[in-house]
């Protein structure tokens, strides 16, 4: 039966969902099925038996959607080609790069549809008229990010908080390590299949974890706990291999 105090999964088409203490199957109008979880005593196991690229669910997590194959593709890209140009009114010439970065970044990656961008500035930080700017533009500022010291950060975009059309925007020096860093973890997860499968099972591991829970307030964030070490072990592998590979094409 549904249990929507216990967990809220839900498809765009409607799926049937039924869910029993070690089962959650998503049933959809062609007669897929998708089991969502398995437990055991010792761990919880992602199990997806659809092979339709079409065909996900959405975990709700204190009301923010998570996307158990990810958000669309092209309409991140939307998302983020609009913001670009946006950014490009307010900077000029002060942007010097524009970089989409974190999971939305990935196709096929489970995580919430937020877009992450991340843009240089020169000179930086910008300037108290430029930051009325951005809030004319709807970026609210949030201060200084928890990255790195020298990252101004917003929320913006049409979306609601956590849905399709909201966007977090860092704002850094020029030639910060910081978008070296989040360009490697990108193209890392993306070219490593062993990286990507880690990655996308401990997200949906915490999201599936923390969507049982019987309090509703805090479960976006315990995801985030939830996939922490590993995200951090992945990026350290990332910027690793990013650093060697630089080296040697600067070597031959």
């Amino acid at each position: 039966p549904n249990s929507r105090n216990r967990n809220e999964i839900f498809a765009p088409w409607r799926s049937n969902f039924s869910i029993t203490k070690s089962r959650a199957i998503l049933t959809t109008p062609a007669g897929r099925k998708t089991n969502l979880y398995k437990e055991t005593s010792s761990n919880l196991n992602m199990v997806t038996t659809s092979t339709d690229e079409n065909e996900g669910g959405v975990i709700m997590l204190s009301g923010y959607p998570f996307y158990l194959r990810g958000a669309d593709p092209k309409a991140l890209a939307e998302v983020a080609d609009k913001n670009r140009v946006l950014l490009e009114s307010i900077f000029s010439s002060q942007m010097k790069s524009f970089n989409r970065m974190g999971s939305s970044t990935i196709d096929g990656l489970a995580g919430t549809p937020v877009c992450d961008i991340v843009v240089e500035l020169s000179p930086w930080p910008m300037t108290d008229e430029t930051k009325g700017k951005m809030a004319i533009a709807g970026y609210e500022y949030k201060g200084v990010g928890s990255h790195t010291s020298q990252d101004e950060w917003f929320f913006g975009g049409e979306g609601k908080p956590g849905h399709l059309g909201r966007v977090v925007l860092h704002t850094v020096p020029e030639g910060s390590e910081f978008v070296r860093d989040m360009n490697a973890f990108v193209e890392y997860v993306k070219t490593h299949p062993n990286a990507f499968q880690r990655y996308n099972d401990v997200k949906v591991k915490g999201a599936v974890c923390m969507s049982k829970k019987s309090m509703e307030d805090g479960k976006l964030l315990g995801y985030k706990r939830e996939k922490a070490e590993v995200c951090d072990k992945i990026k350290e592998e990332a910027i690793e291999w990013w650093i060697k590979r630089e080296t040697k094409t600067k070597d031959t």
